[in-house]
């Protein structure tokens, strides 16, 4: 039977850390079904989800103090269900991108309004650039929601354009059809 973990991991940044955590679950028959990471100051942190045969996941549970002393890592696991076992409401899915110059509570604004109307996000991605022209910070926010049939599309776009007039934020979003 297949079986599913959730591996996250974060310490100091170092060339080498994705392949000795990619090897470390190679050589447990453990493969990688999706991964995200980056460096977040002078941290690398990744999050994976990964699959693989019950013995090889419980060997992969019982080694992971060798994979925290070789690459020094704080590591976590959870076990998980398989995507396809997720429950999911029926929903279209959007993608939302969001422009500011930076300041606090904007992903919190963005989000609320998202939360008063049930929607669940499902990938974020936020950064701050310097923009060298204009000497400001920028904020630049990517995130994919789905849309519950019963949230009226007109309502989210006029609470969205409500937080972009007040905060001064460009916030575009569309339906996709593929991530």
């Amino acid at each position: 039977m297949r079986a599913y973990v959730v591996f996250s991991s974060m310490g100091p940044d170092r060339p080498g850390l994705v392949r000795e955590i990619a090897e470390f679950f190679s050589a447990r028959g453990i493969n990688i079904e999706r991964s995200r990471g980056c460096v977040l100051g002078n941290e690398f942190g990744m999050v994976i989800l990964t699959s693989g045969n019950n013995d090889n996941v419980e060997q992969l549970i019982n080694d992971l103090d060798i994979l925290r002393e070789k690459t020094g890592l704080d590591i976590y696991i959870r076990k998980t269900k398989a995507p396809l076992h997720r429950e999911v409401m029926p929903s279209i899915p959007y993608k939302l991108i969001a422009i500011s110059i930076d300041r606090p509570g904007i992903i919190h604004q963005i989000c609320k309004v998202l939360h008063e109307r049930r929607i669940n996000i499902e990938d974020i991605l936020t950064n701050v650039d310097h923009d060298p022209v204009s000497g400001a910070n920028v904020f630049q926010m990517i995130c994919y929601f789905s849309l519950p049939p019963d949230v009226k599309i007109i309502d989210l776009k006029n609470a969205l354009t409500r937080i972009s007039d007040e905060y001064n934020i460009d916030i575009r979003f569309d339906a996709v059809i593929n991530k």
